[in-house]
Order: C-alpha cells, then sequence, then structure tokens
C-alpha cells in the first residue's frame, strides 16, 4: 500500500487583471498575472476504499472543488474516485486568493504520485475550477488568459515580491461580483500585459508592480462590498495603496522589501485591518 502524500496548497494573487469578454457558455474570458504565494492550506491525500474528504472548515453547500478534482482524475485515467483527502485551511475562503483551486490542484498532484499517472492535469484542472489549471502547473508566477485553461509561466523574480495581504473575514461570491460587471469598468488589459512583458524582460521593480496593479473586478467588487471602499480609504489616508486580488475581497499591497512590508503591516493594523507580510512569486 502506498503512503499517504503530504503537501502545500499555496494562495495566489493577481497583480494584475483584466476582463476581456464573455464567453457562449456564460462565463468570461480573463487576462491576469498570477503570483503564488507563501500562505498555503496543508492536503494529505490517501488510499481509501470509498471518496472521503474532510476540510477543517465549512465550505458550504454544494459539491467542493477537492471532491471534483478526485472524480475529474479518476474519469481521466479510468479508476473509481476512491480517495481520503484531508484539507487543513489556511487561505480564507471565497476570498480572491484561490484556496479551494489551489486544494484541488494539489489532490490532483497527489493522486497522481498515488495512482501513478502522468497524465496533464492542467487540462483536468480546466474541468473543475478557472483557477484550478495554474495550481496544477505547479509554476510560481504565470501569464493566465482565457476562462484560465491557458498558463503562461512567466519567470520568476530573483528576489521574492513582499507584499502584505488585507484577509477581511467575510466572504464575496464570484458569480455575484461579475453580476455587477459594466462595460466601462474594463481598462486594465494594457496593465495586464505591460506587467507580464516586464516580467518576461526582467528584472521587475516593486514599484512598477504598483503601477500596474489593476483590476477590471475592483469597481464591482466594491458596489457588491462597500467596505472594499472603505478599507482601500483607509489605507490611503495612511499612505498604503491596496489592490484587489481576484473577485475580492482580500487586498494586498506591494512593499518595497521586508521592512517595508513589515512597516505596512503595523500600519493597516493600527486601522484595524487583519493585514500580514508574505512572499509572492515564489
Amino acid at each position: 500500500m502506498s503512503k499517504p502524500v503530504r503537501t502545500r496548497a499555496a494562495a495566489k494573487l493577481n497583480l494584475a487583471l483584466a476582463v476581456t469578454g464573455r464567453r457562449a457558455d456564460g462565463y468570461h474570458d480573463l487576462r491576469s498575472v498570477f503570483a503564488r504565494v507563501d500562505l498555503a492550506d496543508d492536503v494529505r491525500v490517501a488510499r481509501h476504499t470509498r471518496l472521503e474528504v474532510r476540510d477543517t472548515v465549512d465550505v458550504g453547500p454544494g459539491e467542493d472543488l477537492a471532491t471534483r478534482a478526485v472524480r475529474a482524475l479518476a474519469r481521466a485515467v479510468g479508476r473509481e474516485p476512491h480517495a481520503f483527502v484531508r484539507i487543513r485551511k489556511r487561505i480564507p475562503l471565497a476570498a480572491g486568493l484561490g484556496g479551494g483551486s489551489s486544494d484541488a490542484a494539489a489532490v490532483l498532484r497527489a493522486l497522481a504520485v498515488i495512482w501513478k499517472t502522468g497524465v496533464d492535469l492542467a487540462a483536468v484542472g480546466a474541468e473543475i475550477g478557472s483557477d484550478v489549471p495554474f495550481f496544477a502547473r505547479d509554476v510560481a508566477l504565470a501569464l493566465v488568459s482565457g476562462r484560465g485553461e491557458s498558463v503562461a509561466p512567466l519567470p520568476a523574480p530573483q528576489d521574492p515580491l513582499h507584499v502584505v495581504i488585507v484577509r477581511p473575514t467575510l466572504r464575496l461570491s464570484t458569480a455575484e461580483v461579475f453580476a455587477e460587471l459594466r462595460d466601462d469598468d474594463r481598462h486594465a488589459l494594457a496593465h495586464v500585459d505591460a506587467l507580464a512583458s516586464a516580467f518576461a524582460r526582467g528584472p521587475v521593480t516593486p514599484e512598477l508592480v504598483r503601477v500596474h496593479a489593476e483590476n477590471d473586478l475592483l469597481a464591482p467588487a466594491q458596489r457588491r462590498c462597500p467596505a472594499i471602499a472603505s478599507w482601500r480609504a483607509a489605507a490611503a489616508a495612511r499612505g498604503v495603496a491596496l489592490a484587489l486580488t481576484g473577485s475580492g475581497p482580500a487586498l494586498f499591497a506591494v512593499a518595497d522589501d521586508r521592512a517595508d512590508a513589515l512597516r505596512m503591516a503595523r500600519i493597516l493594523a493600527r486601522a484595524g485591518l487583519r493585514a500580514r507580510p508574505h512572499l509572492a512569486a515564489i
């Protein structure tokens, strides 16, 4: 019997995100620079006589992405969807940090080892959720487009980016944010392409990332959750610029270095925000 596989499921930041169109299937096409972050869930996967997924956080009604990952890989390789999955959550749910998608990708990677299969995990991940292919590719930085199925890895910077992530306690539905999207919200495409090109050429400064940290979902997210605008205003009044990741409500600031990240985190904490320094593009 094979041993259980333990792995970490990292969060992500959308350093810049553009909505480029609406698809015939009702989803939207995106173009975004994804960066992996050192905030991570712990995932353990083992053989089992049935499918069982245990999570330290209630993910709500419906089938969770980890369960869907087991079923999708089992279909792809012609096996019964039998596995035991245990997830210890650290990434907040429905926050724009990709926690559920990363958990699903971690399950795919672990099961591929246990089942000894060389199937294209990114292709399987595309059936599960829009962010799963990025995590399944297991890269630090990438230009992601389409519904998320196109993942073009970018050279990671020589030194990781120091960021501060603000993690609100509330959850925000991605579908509800997209329902608020208007044509005049869309302005970030040039920023996405400029940032991707800069990473491809290298090196990239924190200031350049700050300049291009634009997100077409910011305005709709603020309409759906006005508290986001309040948090950003409170931070701006103290000299900290907060950008939105994904559909929110999590926010982030790009720091010059570790000392600057610690300074920003203290400032934001004094403003009543749950802020911690992290490393991105790792």
